[in-house]
């Protein structure tokens, strides 16, 4: 756990890295992209000086996205998973198009898709547990700012498990798609056993909120460092031995995590340990492969 903290508070100190607005990444619709210094932009078109072919005059009409990049970015393609960390979100939203598959320990399978440059949808499969969806809003505030929010709901494939989860959240980023730091707090409901031994369950509402916090940073150029730690309140009820409510009590717990991704253009491994607050001094391993459409 003191290793995932340090971890943590070495990514922190990385978000400082400042862009330089004058390079550009441009995307064009046929799936290709040109990246270089920016030399003029007008209602019609716009004019990049690249390393590889030139000087070059791209219409507004074949563009899908410009970006701006740092001067350090400009020699190598961009991080092509800033939407997400290990699982939790960020603020940056997918563009409209974009697509991206994620499969976690080859039993959680995730797809999201964006509907506009501000909205997307998505959910996924825990084989043979549970189904959930994502939908999620971001908007760009600032050139480092990001605001948005979502929803994350889960129900269970199996019948009498009587799983159900739910949270409602909002999320900051703060820092560029290479390097960003990330808060996201949310209000939970839940599906919970009304008593010992019985069988029917109720939709509750947590009392208190939830917590992601989690960054990530490019430390080569395929490289990131990543942490995602989910900070949540477990409630406790103690009945007696007839089954009559004793007392109940509610308490803060964490999962830490942190890690390293492994990036190409579109694609992503993610190689991570998983360590609980407390409890336990052991640390588990997660694994992930990503890839964008």
């Amino acid at each position: 756990m003191k290793n995932l903290l340090i971890a943590l508070l070495i990514l922190i100190s990385f978000i400082s890295k400042a862009q330089d607005s004058t390079y550009v990444n441009v995307e064009l619709k046929n799936g290709k992209s040109v990246r270089g210094l920016l030399l003029q932009k007008s209602e019609s078109d716009v004019s990049v000086a690249s390393e590889e072919i030139g000087k070059v005059t791209i219409a507004w009409s074949t563009i899908k996205t410009l970006q701006m990049i740092s001067k350090a970015e400009k020699d190598r393609f961009l991080n092509p998973q800033p939407t997400r960390y290990f699982f939790a979100p960020s603020a940056i939203p997918l563009k409209k198009g974009d697509k991206y598959y994620q499969n976690a320990y080859f039993l959680l399978n995730s797809f999201q898709a964006g509907l506009s440059d501000h909205f997307s949808l998505g959910g996924g499969v825990f084989v043979p547990f549970a189904l959930f969806i994502t939908p999620k809003i971001g908007y760009k505030i600032s050139d480092k700012v990001h605001a948005g929010g979502g929803i994350l709901f889960a129900t269970s494939l199996i019948r009498g498990l009587n799983f159900g989860v739910g949270t409602v959240y909002g999320s900051f980023t703060y820092g560029s798609k290479e390097n960003n730091i990330t808060l996201n707090a949310g209000l939970g409901a839940y599906n919970e056993n009304t008593g010992l031994g019985r069988d029917d369950y109720n939709w509750k509402f947590a009392n208190t909120p939830m917590f992601t916090l989690a960054g990530m940073t490019r430390i080569s150029k395929k490289t990131m460092l990543i942490t995602e730690n989910w900070i949540f309140s477990n409630k406790t009820v103690n009945y007696d031995d007839n089954g009559k409510f004793l007392n109940s009590s509610t308490a803060y717990n964490a999962i830490l995590s942190a890690g390293l991704r492994y990036i190409g253009e579109r694609y992503a491994f993610d190689l991570g340990f998983l360590s609980p607050s407390v409890g336990s001094p052991s640390a588990i391993p997660y694994i992930a492969y990503n890839v964008k459409f």
